[in-house]
């Protein structure tokens, strides 16, 4: 019995460069399957991607392409499928031609029911890859045959007549399934991420050379809308949320990795954040989506505890980083228009932003330490086996056919929409009471608040796609999400401020503790003290108003919201 579409299964893995020959190394020591002569095949390989100039294929999440492998050429068209974690699962057609062009009466009609033909019509080379390729066949898990690949290469392409080629470098190991299951592929990236620190990749080679032909800069990815409905149980609902929080941090991760220490990026204090700190903020604020996901699933769809612990590392590292960032491109600029001496600021600033060149550099060296490659593949392997059905309390348990309780799976199994209306009436109860009580507040009472109002915020949003069908139902949530985004604002200025004191203190009492002889600035002298003294005084002001109720107004208009759900 055959499928109607042959459908491709692989994992695709970021590797960096330098990698490349202790992974030969490895590689070379590896069993291959019998019938595949023991050495890898290699690989020269030219690649054109067809498409029309305004790029109507990729549009539809079509790739078509023509690859010379030796003296054949091959057409293959591939379809966008699932992609979760580097794992992808595409339809694919592929046939020998005749010529480096599609032959499109070599296509089974129902690839050729996927083009229609004014289309056909139009497509031209778009751009190309020139890669080398190893491939080894090997066993996997449970039998499984698996293909492995490393592409080793670019992308190119000339975006007009007067410009030289554009060009990106393509490095990455492909694992295709032959036969068996995808946990497989799992099990043999995991053996590879810690030791090779490769990342899970998503975007294809030909989406990569979209972006390129159209000069698209890589940007730091920000949270959207999830694309949830009530036809949805619990545990979907929730895999839906968790895989969501997931690819936004893998997204930014290679940006926070490969960024530049701040100071070499153009801020200072009348700039604004540039790429490379956005890129830990978004990674940032991914990982804390996903732990109030999680905290909001605690008693249904339980975390490993390793998993946590990972999770925990990442968010450590990330944190000292981005507080320097909001210190220096955030808290300060607008206080140093008010300081009388403006080179005494910049002199002030240039040992400020020595400290967070360190501070960015330690953060990379903690994160890596913290294997986040790794880690999202152990996510994205526990999301693919429902790993929740399997353990009430997130351990192990799965492994000695452990299960959970008959009426924790029945929440499980429950229709997400009325799970939500219970979890967001459950958030919303002690903001209520924060508001009412807020003049009373301690500044630790109003900081468990301004959590709360941010946790509250992040679940409506996980669910503001389930509740658009009722009467107003978008306006109101609209109106909901404005007044915890302007409390959550409103309260986050006095911990900015806590923080931003905290650092300049540190700064200024330990100079020298985070620079090398070589970089030491006047931060910490007394040249930088009438600077660091006047933005101290500054921000304990702002604290003070906040004591004062300067937040009151945002907190209290939560009390004339109306639920929604």
């Amino acid at each position: 019995m055959t499928t109607p579409h042959p459908m491709e299964i692989e994992l695709k893995l970021a590797l960096p460069p330098q990698q490349v020959a202790a992974f030969l190394k490895r590689m070379a020591r590896r069993r291959t399957l019998q019938g595949t002569g023991g050495a890898p095949v290699r690989q020269t390989l030219l690649t054109r991607y067809y498409d029309t100039p305004d790029f109507a294929l990729s549009a539809q999440g079509v790739a078509l392409r023509v690859r010379r492998v030796g003296r054949r050429w091959l057409q293959t068209l591939k379809t966008e499928g699932e992609r979760q974690g580097g794992l992808s699962r595409r339809v694919e057609f592929e046939m020998p031609v005749s010529r480096g062009a599609p032959d499109w009466n070599r296509f089974p009609s129902e690839a050729r029911a996927r083009i229609p033909e004014v289309l056909r019509a139009r497509l031209v080379p778009v751009f190309e890859t020139r890669f080398h390729r190893t491939i080894w066949l090997v066993a996997g898990r449970g039998g499984a045959r698996i293909e492995i690949a490393l592409d080793v290469g670019e992308i190119a392409v000339r975006r007009d007549t007067h410009s030289g080629e554009h060009s990106q470098p393509i490095c990455e190991i492909e694992l295709e399934l032959k036969s068996g299951q995808p946990d497989a592929l799992f099990a043999q990236a995991l053996d590879w991420s810690g030791t090779f620190d490769c990342l899970p990749l998503d975007l294809s080679k030909a989406e990569r050379g979209v972006r390129l032909a159209h000069g698209m800069d890589a940007m730091p990815a920000r949270s959207g809308p999830l694309a949830l409905d009530r036809s949805m149980r619990v545990e979907d609902g929730f895999a839906a949320i968790v895989q969501a929080c997931l690819a936004q941090f893998q997204s930014n991760l290679p940006g926070v990795l490969s960024a530049l220490p701040p100071s070499q990026t153009g801020t200072g204090a009348h700039a604004g954040p540039v790429p490379g700190n956005e890129y830990v903020h978004q990674a940032r604020v991914a990982l804390r989506r996903l732990r109030a996901a999680l905290r909001l699933a605690r008693k249904v769809c339980v975390l490993p505890s390793e998993l946590r612990d990972g999770l925990r590392a990442l968010a450590v590292a990330l944190g000292p980083a981005r507080d320097w960032d909001v210190l220096c491109d955030e808290t300060l600029p607008p206080i140093a228009p008010h300081y009388p001496d403006p080179d005494g600021w910049q002199r002030g600033m240039a040992g400020l932003q020595a400290h967070r060149d360190a501070a960015s550099e330690v953060m990379r060296e903690t994160l890596r330490a913290a294997r986040p490659g790794a880690w999202l593949l152990a996510m994205q392997r526990w999301l693919m086996r429902h790993g929740w059905r399997s353990s009430p309390r997130g351990g192990h348990q799965a492994a000695a056919g452990g299960k959970v309780s008959d009426t924790q799976r029945r929440v499980q199994r429950m229709p997400l929409d009325t799970w939500a209306r219970q979890v967001l009436q459950t958030g919303h109860r002690p903001i209520v009471r924060g508001a009412r009580a807020f003049g009373g507040l301690t500044p630790r009472q109003r900081h468990a608040l301004r959590i709360a109002v941010k946790r509250q915020r992040y679940a409506a949003e996980f669910f503001q796609m389930l509740f658009d069908d009722r009467p107003d139902g978008r306006q109101r949530e609209a109106m909901y999400l404005s007044a915890l985004r302007a409390a959550q604002d409103s309260l986050g200025q006095a911990s900015d401020a806590y923080v931003a004191s905290t650092l300049l203190r540190a700064g200024w009492a330990v100079p020298h503790t985070l620079q090398s002889g070589a970089d030491r600035s006047p931060s910490g002298t007394p040249e930088a003290e009438p600077m660091v003294s006047f933005a101290l005084g500054w921000l304990a002001a702002k604290q003070a108003g906040q004591a004062g109720d300067e937040t009151a107004g945002p907190v209290r208009a939560l009390l004339e919201l109306k639920s929604y759900w």
